[in-house]
């Protein structure tokens, strides 16, 4: 069997995001498929130094003290205990291009390793702006440029940002995110049982599943809700999430006195409920990577509306799959909703679109076996090299 450690600052059971959830489906994958996999990460209060799950293994190495110095104490953790199973595995692969990913092109580099980074974001919070706003991230860059064997991109914008600081085309590699779409696979019945037990029965019911952040311009859904309140009066909204932006919306929702329309939901461990009950998936994202949510309401059936941006655009195929109104675009966006809302027919063509979009390019299997294609060329070539 082969061997591959991910690297990842913060893994499930703490509250993650994107691309730790694409590190756990990963794994999950890659184990099910006979390949050994540790996942190296932070530890934190209450969870074991190790640990198994779905066939792959947790190591959280242990760390001291705050801020900074938790970081370096991580780090040189990470470094002895990888040092110390080196002959158990071939690839180092680092989600996200920050310390982990620095930790992963010195070891690699030190013990003859092949190394990915694959890039989370784009624009001002990516990986590689952020980065080049300190001394430490533009020495991060460096290091990745000179020392990864493959640097993962998930969008044509994270391919251009990795290009503009000299990473080579030959290291990029353009890959998606994935999931089980088997998961997400419902079917009338469900549906009926879910909106009679969120009491939707009778409603239009539009989701919006991630973090409240400003980035994800959630102001723009809630100010186009107001306006097609008078056109479709059994709109309501749920908002499943949660993040610093929420007492900025609830305020925007008392203000446009949408109490009874707009629901917020905090964070939910099940989603799947309000997948079920749902007829439009919104995004209005001012950017965005290879959205998890979007790819899960899409293989739920749902008719998505989201901004063209970013990986929006490559997973919707700019407007194929699904309507994309203008960022921040409150009257277009409104025109989305009262269309979608109006037209059922439209809501399941867009929504079987959708699914087959998701089954053909961004299904596990589909996904996960382009990464062991990949591992399996890596290893290839460190023999031979």
């Amino acid at each position: 069997m082969t061997g591959v450690v991910m690297l990842v600052n913060e893994f499930s059971p703490l509250p993650i995001g994107g691309a730790e959830t694409q590190a756990e489906r990963l794994s999950t994958y890659l184990a099910a498929h006979n390949w050994n996999v540790w996942v190296i990460t932070r530890r934190a209060k209450g969870l074991a130094k190790n640990e198994q799950r779905n066939g792959f293994h947790i190591i959280r190495p242990a760390t001291w003290g705050i801020g900074k110095l938790k970081t370096i104490t991580f780090l040189i953790s990470a470094f002895i205990t990888l040092f110390q199973m080196r002959r158990h595995y071939q690839i180092l692969h680092a989600h996200l291009a920050f310390g982990p990913a620095l930790l992963a092109v010195c070891l690699g580099r030190l013990l003859g390793k092949k190394v990915i980074v694959k890039l989370g974001g784009s624009n001002a919070i990516g990986d590689i702006q952020v980065s080049l706003n300190t001394w430490r991230g533009r020495l991060r860059i460096a290091a990745i440029r000179h020392w990864a064997d493959v640097v993962i991109a998930l969008t044509e914008v994270m391919q251009n940002e990795a290009l503009e600081v000299g990473i080579s085309s030959q290291q990029i590699k353009l890959m998606n995110n994935g999931i089980d779409a088997n998961l997400y696979r419902f079917n009338q019945k469900t549906k009926h049982d879910a909106k009679v037990n969120l009491k939707v029965q009778n409603d239009i019911t539009i989701i919006f599943i991630g973090r409240l952040d400003p980035v994800k311009s959630l102001k723009t859904a809630i100010d186009a809700l107001k306006l097609s309140i008078a056109t479709v009066p059994n709109i309501k909204l749920f908002i499943i999430g949660d993040g610093p932006e929420r007492p900025n919306l609830e305020v925007q929702v008392q203000q446009h006195k949408l109490e009874a329309k707009v629901i917020f939901t905090g964070n939910q461990t099940n989603i799947k409920p309000y997948l079920q009950a749902a007829d439009i998936f919104i995004l209005p994202s001012i950017t965005e990577g290879i959205s998890n949510a979007l790819l899960e309401a899409m293989a739920s059936g749902i008719a998505c509306i989201a901004s063209p941006v970013g990986g929006n655009n490559e997973v919707l195929d700019h407007g194929k799959f699904g309507y994309m109104p203008p960022v921040g675009d409150a009257k277009a966006w409104s025109d989305a909703f009262t269309e979608l809302s109006k037209n059922h027919d439209m809501r399941e063509k867009l929504g079987v679109t959708a699914r087959n979009r998701v089954l053909s390019t961004y299904d596990f299997n589909v996904v996960g076996n382009g990464y062991i294609e990949l591992y399996r060329t890596l290893i290839d070539k460190s023999h031979h090299s």
